[in-house]
């Protein structure tokens, strides 16, 4: 399908909560459109406070249910989608801004696939992960090791991951928090914890076993290296 000549979508990233890890890049469009766009779920928008000193147009909220009922999911992705649409089809540029990086775990990525024809450029931001393993001191991977990006909410998931690499990031970990750290260990992992990285009330801690049995924000993330 080619192009439509309308206006033109930009997924904007805009880091992991610290403000001072937004991109020149995003800055600039933030600052250049009419619009942008808001992700609104069940509480504040850490994105909205990020991106709020360099907006100079008009800024739209878009209403993302938190949940996992995926006909409730499809059904505010398509709706959002045709709001995009429409602005876009008016010949104005909008920003779809985000935490972290646009093209992992976003609600973007499900707006972008629903707009094929549309001119569309994605910024990418600093990831959760990256901001994290700076905090902890602590390598991701290092020379030729992979390592894996995996969803802690799954544990059927994470048993084969943390059985196949000796590298992992663990996102989502608020879903199943003593699970993951109980698997962590049983397959020989240290690790370190961060709880809403770069922002005011941030903890940063290896001492995972002190928050077992406790509920975790959901801005929080395990990096892991397996013990030799």
């Amino acid at each position: 399908m080619s192009e439509v000549s309308a206006g033109k979508l930009y997924g904007v990233g805009v880091g992991p909560g610290d403000p001072e890890l937004i991109t020149l890049k995003a800055v600039k469009i933030l600052e250049s459109v009419p619009v942008v766009l808001i992700p609104s779920g069940s509480g504040e928008s850490i994105a909205m406070e990020i991106a709020k000193p360099y907006i100079k147009g008009e800024v739209m909220k878009l209403e993302f249910p938190m949940t996992r009922d995926r006909c409730a999911l499809e059904s505010a992705w398509d709706e959002n989608a045709a709001r995009i649409k429409g602005l876009l089809l008016e010949g104005r540029d909008a920003a779809f801004i985000t935490l972290g990086d646009p093209m992992i775990y976003s609600t973007y990525i499900y707006v972008m696939e629903r707009l094929k024809g549309f001119i569309i450029e994605t910024v990418p931001g600093v990831t959760s992960f990256s901001a994290a393993a700076s905090k902890l001191r602590m390598p991701i991977a290092r020379g030729n090791q992979p390592f894996a990006v995996v969803p802690a909410d799954n544990e059927k998931m994470l048993q084969i991951i943390l059985g196949c690499f000796e590298n992992v990031v663990l996102m989502k970990v608020s879903g199943d928090y003593d699970k993951a750290v109980e698997l962590l260990k049983a397959e020989g992992f240290e690790a370190g914890l961060v709880i809403r990285g770069g922002h005011e009330d941030e903890e940063v801690t290896f001492d995972l076993e002190k928050y077992r049995g406790k509920k975790l924000d959901y801005l929080s993330l395990i990096i892991g290296r397996k013990v030799d």
